[in-house]
């Protein structure tokens, strides 16, 4: 099977379906590439979603599982409440929905292909799978963390052990379950870099862990087993109930140096585009996504399809407030990595600073941090 195309993009998640919508409803031609049987099949997630996203994407809510106004935030000190505008959902339903919305703007998608390899020849780009090939002018790389782009041409994210985490999830049958909240476990005990979640459903709920790979030392499953079985708040709920399904994945937890090449771009996880201190990166994926494939359809408007045209994209990206936040996420998370070296809950203290909890930070950070806000200081003494 050998087909052409304007663009090839590998993977049907949030970044690349909305990469492929963008272009298609340009006029171009785009095959949307997904290794499983349909998009979202064998994802890692809490499922979490901020609930602008079905603005931005024009998604209906009827995939929705439950309305999340609050998050429960449970520290070594104590609990926090803070507000919040997520829902829940399935992503096997979300992603499918994302990627029938390029289909319907016209984009062909292919399903149960793993792309093997990508060339660059000829003043085209060609894209091998195991029973054919994909001729286009550009190639978007959207396939995850341990991205071909970065194994193949050098660019996208770069696996590290201090850049990578560890998430271990499962599905949790409950049916009719009360729960109305995300609930959020920082304890030493759970995972010495990272944290522990409950993600209520309307007849499940998800609950996993993540850790920072360096920081991962025993089996994770130990981890997830203690939030079923032992932890004296988490077990209460959930001992003794049918686990459906089981699934661990890495994550990304740092921006890519380099996202753009000679007729390629990458996209989403496989170019780092996810919080470094709580690994969440759906909105940015499709943010990400939208301005892939608007770089995309310039690439193509102008015939131009150089490095040095397409590095616009990564300009573009380095401006917006997705990488600001990133960027700045990720050198925090440096600063709390090296304080964890002399105090084993640095990552708690840092994840209470992000979430309003000041009481948690070291003095010098409390300080900084109080004399920016003074007008605020009663909100966190």
């Amino acid at each position: 099977m050998r087909c052409r195309a304007d663009v090839t993009i590998i993977g049907a998640g949030p970044a690349g379906s909305t990469a492929a919508r963008t272009i298609a409803k340009c006029g171009y031609k785009v095959v949307l590439v997904e290794k499983d049987e349909y998009p979202g099949k064998t994802n890692v997630c809490a499922g979490g979603i901020p609930k602008p996203v079905f603005k931005e994407t024009g998604l209906k809510f009827d995939i929705v599982e439950k309305e999340i106004l609050k998050g429960e935030y449970y520290y070594p000190w104590g609990k926090k409440y803070l507000k919040l505008n997520h829902v829940s959902v399935y992503r096997s339903i979300f992603d499918r929905a994302l990627a029938n919305k390029a289909v319907d703007e016209g984009a062909e998608m292919l399903t149960n292909t793993l792309i093997k390899d990508v060339e660059v020849r000829d003043e085209k780009v060609f894209a091998f799978f195991s029973d054919g090939i994909i001729e286009s002018e550009i190639i978007v790389f959207a396939d995850g963390p341990n991205t071909l782009a970065f194994r193949k041409f050098g660019i996208g994210f770069k696996p590290d052990a201090d850049k990578t985490a560890v998430s271990v999830t499962c599905e949790v049958k409950w049916e009719g379950n009360p729960l109305d909240c995300f609930e959020f476990y920082y304890d030493h005990d759970i995972t010495p870099w990272g944290y522990g979640w409950i993600c209520p459903r309307r007849n499940t709920v998800n609950v996993g862990v993540l850790c920072l790979y360096s920081k991962f030392s025993l089996n994770l499953m130990n981890s997830l087993n203690y939030m079923l079985k032992g932890h004296p708040l988490t077990s209460e709920k959930l001992k003794g109930r049918e686990v459906i399904w089981l699934r661990s994945a890495l994550i990304p937890l740092a921006p890519a140096r380099k996202i753009f090449g000679k007729r390629m771009l990458v996209v989403g996880d496989a170019a780092g585009m996810v919080d470094p201190v709580n690994g969440g990166g759906i909105m940015q994926a499709i943010h990400g996504g939208k301005l892939a494939g608007e770089v995309c359809v310039n690439a193509l408007e102008a015939e131009k399809f150089s490095a040095s045209f397409l590095s616009k994209y990564q300009n573009l990206w380095r401006k917006s407030k997705d990488y600001l936040l990133i960027q700045a996420q990720y050198l925090l998370s440096n600063i709390f990595l090296y304080l964890s070296k002399h105090d084993k809950n640095a990552y708690i203290k840092m994840a209470a600073f992000i979430n309003g909890g000041i009481r948690g930070i070291p003095d010098t950070f409390r300080f900084i941090y109080l004399n920016k806000h003074k007008k605020n200081k009663e909100l966190f003494l």
